[in-house]
């Protein structure tokens, strides 16, 4: 995978994790004390906080190789910001398509759910953003 793309792929991953995570952490935030679900969507959460740190240290590294590719003139260095990397349309619909299965798949009410379904929402977003840029009515 050529560096801007997996950048890119990297960045949407974070960013969709960040939409999710805030979504599972408002939920968390009303539920009562006591409530089973707060210590399910604490894990949850504690898993999503994970990747984020993963995916972020694989950013940093990315960027570190690309500004060498940059600086050193390498032949397949990018030349294009993140946001002018587009993300394959097939790939964000594969996903959000998994997202859907997982949402239906999972418990009703479940943490589970409830970030499958903060995911899909966050893909279904992504694809119809990508599907307008693609220049589709």
């Amino acid at each position: 995978m050529e560096s801007g793309d997996a950048l890119r792929e990297t960045s949407d991953a974070l960013l969709r994790d960040l939409d999710v995570l805030a979504t599972l952490e408002e939920e968390k935030r009303g539920l009562d004390p006591g409530d089973p679900r707060l210590v399910e969507l604490a894990g949850r959460i504690e898993e999503i906080a994970k990747r984020i740190l993963t995916g972020s240290v694989r950013q940093h590294q990315l960027t570190q190789r690309m500004n060498l590719d940059v600086a050193t003139g390498a032949p397949d260095a990018p030349t294009s910001t993140i946001d002018e990397t587009p993300r394959s349309m097939v790939l964000i619909l594969a996903e959000w398509r998994d997202a859907e299965r997982r949402a239906a798949a999972a418990e009703p009410g479940s943490a589970e759910a409830s970030e499958a379904r903060a995911l899909a929402d966050a893909l279904r977003q992504e694809y119809q953003r990508a599907y307008g840029v693609a220049g589709h009515p």
